[in-house]
């Protein structure tokens, strides 16, 4: 059963994804800035970048955005001092303004609605009849004068949950030209959503239920809540944490998935381990569970890039085919978007997948002060093979 579990009281507040007790993706909770994506601001156009054919646009707060001319619907680009509507798609980073965009999209569970659009397709992450399927239903239903999106987890929703989901995102859209009229520029006109909403709503299948220190901070949510004392200690949360980032997971075979991230991306090394057999059957049999594990790790590190997966030898196409199939299939309930390219001619498979947000070990580790930044320290204590002190 997936469910979700909320820390709110006694540490970093954070939400875990678990699937049958096995943590699937972690979340820490800190309040977003103003200032994050997906948020729709009234700003005001400021000054043009003529040789980065961009321009500024004031934020509240005396914030200020970067628009690129790529990012504005139509041929007409706005003038000095105009009040706009702009939406951020990249946060503000040190010296970097935030990313803006005019093409607002609005996200939902089931779709994506474009107001300033025109296009109806589905999701990227569908292929061949499905798509096809999906892209006829969008064209169908796609609100008169705007774009529609429908994303993978449409699939397994009826008709009349895809209209209410674009009904309630119509809704969003017309607050947002409301209070357009009323406010000053520059204003914030839609916030960010509440990271325990965003979670929510990028997975394809919701959680059962919600366990949470807390009953007020898991209000809201649409799926039944259930109150614990300590609800990371009930699936042992810290300790799946730990064992997740060291460098070497245990298979339930006794084999091993050796992971060695690199500058480019990621490589995993699949090993039997203390399985000293060495069959063929035992062989896919470690194969097929490095496959499911390397998905999950996948998933909760948060790695991107180009991923490599080296999985034991097989001398056989068919058995390459079910170890990518497995792969596959794990990776369903990912949000973010992945591509299998098959394997190599050196028999490891390729993997690509988008760079969303910060890796579990930026989000719970930090640089060690003692040895300037050689070894880690944090919320989880991270082991190594290298005795560091």
């Amino acid at each position: 059963m997936k469910e979700l579990v909320i820390r709110s009281k006694g540490g970093q507040p954070a939400a875990a994804l678990t699937q049958g007790g096995r943590l699937m993706a972690y979340f820490p909770l800190s309040s977003p800035p103003e200032i994050s994506p997906e948020a729709v601001f009234l700003g005001k156009a400021g000054r043009v970048l003529k040789n980065l054919e961009a321009l500024f646009v004031s934020l509240p707060g005396g914030a200020s955005g970067f628009l690129p001319f790529s990012e504005i619907p139509g041929e007409e680009r706005p003038r000095g001092g105009e009040a706009i509507i702009v939406q951020v798609k990249k946060p503000p980073q040190g010296n970097k303004a935030a990313f803006l965009t005019m093409d607002i999209a609005l996200p939902g569970h089931l779709s994506l609605l474009l107001p300033r659009g025109r296009v109806a397709h589905a999701s990227t992450r569908l292929e061949g009849a499905e798509k096809a399927a999906l892209t006829r239903l969008a064209a169908r239903l796609k609100p008169e004068g705007m774009g529609l999106v429908l994303r993978a987890s449409a699939q397994d929703a009826g008709e009349a949950a895809i209209k209410a989901d674009i009904a309630g995102l119509i809704d969003a859209w017309q607050t947002v030209l409301k209070k357009e009229q009323t406010r000053p520029a520059p204003a914030l006109l839609l916030p960010a959503p509440r990271p325990l909403e965003r979670i929510l709503r990028e997975e394809r299948q919701p959680p059962k239920r919600a366990l949470s220190d807390d009953l007020k901070a898991a209000s809201g949510l649409g799926i039944p809540v259930e109150e614990s004392a300590d609800p990371f200690a009930l699936y042992n949360i810290p300790h799946q944490l730990h064992q997740a980032l060291k460098r070497r997971v245990y298979l339930p075979s006794g084999g091993t998935l050796v992971i060695d991230p690199c500058e480019a991306g990621t490589v995993m090394d699949v090993n039997t381990g203390r399985n000293s057999l060495r069959g063929q059957d035992i062989i896919l049999k470690t194969n097929l569970e490095a496959a499911r594990e390397a998905a999950r790790i996948i998933r909760l590190r948060g790695l991107g890039g180009i991923l490599l997966i080296d999985f034991i030898d097989m001398k056989e196409e068919a058995p390459r085919e079910r170890v990518q199939a497995a792969f596959e299939e794990a990776l369903k309930e990912d949000p973010v978007k992945t591509v299998v390219h098959g394997f190599t001619r050196l028999g490891m498979m390729e993997i690509s997948r988008k760079k969303a947000a910060e890796t579990l070990k930026a989000q719970t580790l930090k640089p060690c002060p003692a040895c300037g930044g050689s070894g880690l320290e944090g919320f989880v204590q991270e082991e190594t093979e290298d005795n560091h002190a």
